[in-house]
């Protein structure tokens, strides 16, 4: 798990900010902030237990699957599941999990998600970010008929229990913030995920 961490850091350091980094999201419509929300094994597979119930025996999309590991821990649960992630840095990360622990029915596509839409189809679509809430939600409801959102259901079943600076920030950034200004960098275009 450090070398994970080191690795992750090293990432963040180079890319953050970097004029590639912002061209390669402006040219392929990324409106999520790239910061990993699952991070870890242990949350991968928790979040993978409580999504059990609705995830058994399906087919499953996770949208900004990051690193992969909420994908590799759903592919024990669910019948198939395809990981899209927009952002290659991530890439770099994780190909030496997959190497060791890829199920075979566990597929990574690269590309922004509405770049596949129509070339797959779900049962349960899924994602797990705090940036680019409410166009995630949009794109994995062309997916699958039933859209897990599961950080805003963790909030939303206790609230109390979430800093306010953390559950305001979901709709910051939708209402205000990363997803506005790069539809804006778009000429109304808008943002694709």
């Amino acid at each position: 798990m450090a070398e994970l961490n080191r690795l992750l850091n090293k990432i963040y350091e180079a890319m953050e900010g970097s004029e590639s980094s912002l061209d390669y999201s402006e040219r392929h419509g990324i409106a999520s902030a790239a910061v990993l929300t699952v991070i870890d094994d242990e949350t991968a597979g928790l979040i993978a237990e409580h999504m059990a119930p609705r995830i058994e025996g399906k087919t499953v999309v996770e949208i900004g699957g990051g690193i992969g590991l909420l994908a590799l821990h759903m592919g024990h649960i669910a019948k198939r599941v395809y990981c899209i992630e927009a952002n290659p840095m991530w890439s770099w990360c994780f190909a030496g999990t997959l190497l060791a622990s890829k199920p075979a029915n566990v597929s990574f596509l690269f590309g922004a998600a509405d770049e596949f839409v129509g070339a797959i189809k779900g049962d349960v679509a899924v994602f797990c970010t705090h940036s680019g809430v409410d166009t995630m939600r949009l794109v994995a409801a062309q997916f699958a008929p039933v859209v897990v959102d599961f950080y805003g259901e963790l909030i939303a079943s206790n609230p109390g229990c979430f800093d306010a600076r953390a559950r305001d920030g979901r709709v910051w950034c939708d209402r205000c913030g990363w997803n506005h200004r790069l539809e804006e960098r778009h000429d109304g275009e808008g943002a694709r995920e």
